[in-house]
């Protein structure tokens, strides 16, 4: 199948994704956040796509996982800004005044972290599960565990320093 071809079928479902979107997100806005992201990445990973199989599955798939990584990546983003309390913008808090991690305070101790605790922590960060991590790091689920409970209790422990 020729570039053109595939770039027309895409479009000729967009209608039907966007409905997919809708139903995933329940937000218009999102959900066409959610499409263009989903034609960009199917588009670039053309060559990914087996034409003996159903391109509308394809692209459903496609923007399934997107979303599931994004809602992902959104809650671990809102757990952790829960449990060190990271403020949206990157400004330091004074001193005498109630102190809450930054952006760049974390980036700061994970530069002190050893490098597998520093990896461990990031992808934990990005919104992998523990397994996911344990997997993809060859380690016992419950290695992984104790590993980011301890990171967590470094930045806590950080934290306490710097009030």
């Amino acid at each position: 199948m020729s570039q053109e071809d595939f770039e027309q079928r895409v479009v000729r479902l967009q209608g039907a994704l966007l409905g997919f979107a809708r139903s995933l997100t329940r937000n218009d806005d999102d959900a066409k956040d959610l499409l263009q992201e989903t034609s960009l990445k199917a588009l670039v990973s053309k060559e990914m796509y087996r034409e003996s199989g159903n391109i509308k599955n394809w692209l459903c798939t496609i923007m399934f996982n997107l979303f599931v990584n994004c809602h992902r990546s959104a809650s671990r983003r809102q757990s952790l800004s829960i449990d060190f309390q990271i403020p949206e913008d990157e400004t330091f808090c004074e001193i005498d005044t109630e102190c809450s991690f930054s952006a760049t305070d974390i980036e700061r101790i994970m530069s002190l972290l050893p490098p597998d605790s520093r990896t461990l922590f990031e992808l934990y960060l990005q919104g992998y599960h523990y397994d996911e991590i344990a997997r993809s790091q060859g380690l016992p689920l419950g290695t992984v565990k104790t590993r980011i409970f301890r990171i967590k209790q470094e930045l806590r422990a950080y934290k306490k320093q710097i009030v």
